[in-house]
């Protein structure tokens, strides 16, 4: 089982510079947290971060918050 330091550290090295350009369906909320929900399983992301990363967004009140958040978190590069 990894400690939370290595699995931190593999969140930062995941972070891909990925662009996504938000006009047209890919800009969609629905769409971007599904694919962030998708990179926590993928990164196997133990519980405690992926508590962390769901209480984090879905605390955040509108739609730019929650895109600086998954930029936070998975060095996501919006455009549009």
């Amino acid at each position: 089982m990894e400690t939370i330091d290595a699995q931190e550290r593999k969140l930062h090295a995941a972070r891909t510079g990925l662009v996504i350009d938000l006009n047209g369906p890919a800009g969609n909320i629905f769409y971007l947290m599904g694919m962030c929900n998708r990179l926590v399983r993928e990164l196997g992301l133990s519980e405690q971060l992926k508590r962390e990363y769901e209480t984090e967004i879905n605390s955040a009140g509108d739609y730019q918050s929650r895109l600086t958040i998954m930029q936070k978190w998975f060095g996501i590069v919006f455009v549009g």
